[in-house]
């Protein structure tokens, strides 16, 4: 599918799971710019360092334990960096819509300078050349 016609795209997408079945997805979602986090039972050695070895390898940006509650690390984690996709969809959106009708007119505060006029910028190129 091409990615102008994905309802979500990728670069949206936080892929979370606790598996090596997960790592072609991993692949996908983070070729594509998305976030994979790989998560762990609180405990197991031997996920945690399965879960260290796909961020050694590049396989996931970050990993944490299967907790999902308020303030634990993957809580954490995660809010931030949906907050950060949405951050960079408004970016998006704000941009998309300057470069489709130009920036709005804002107030001028009397201790900005005002642009010089079109004529006067005319004459100050004449007296630089």
């Amino acid at each position: 599918m091409a990615p102008e016609d994905r309802r979500v795209p990728i670069s949206n997408m936080i892929y979370v799971a606790d598996g090596p079945s997960d790592v072609p997805v991993f692949s996908v979602i983070r070729k594509y710019g998305g976030k994979a986090y790989a998560v762990y039972e609180p405990k197991n050695e031997k996920e945690f360092a399965q879960n260290d070895q796909l961020r050694g390898d590049g396989r996931v940006d970050h990993f944490g334990r299967a907790d999902y509650r308020e303030k634990s690390d993957t809580f954490m984690w995660i809010t931030t960096h949906v907050r950060k996709i949405c951050d960079r969809i408004v970016e998006d959106c704000e941009r998309a819509l300057t470069y489709r009708v130009g920036q709005p007119p804002r107030h001028i505060h009397k201790d900005e300078a005002l642009p010089a006029s079109l004529a006067e910028q005319e004459d100050l190129f004449r007296e630089e050349s």
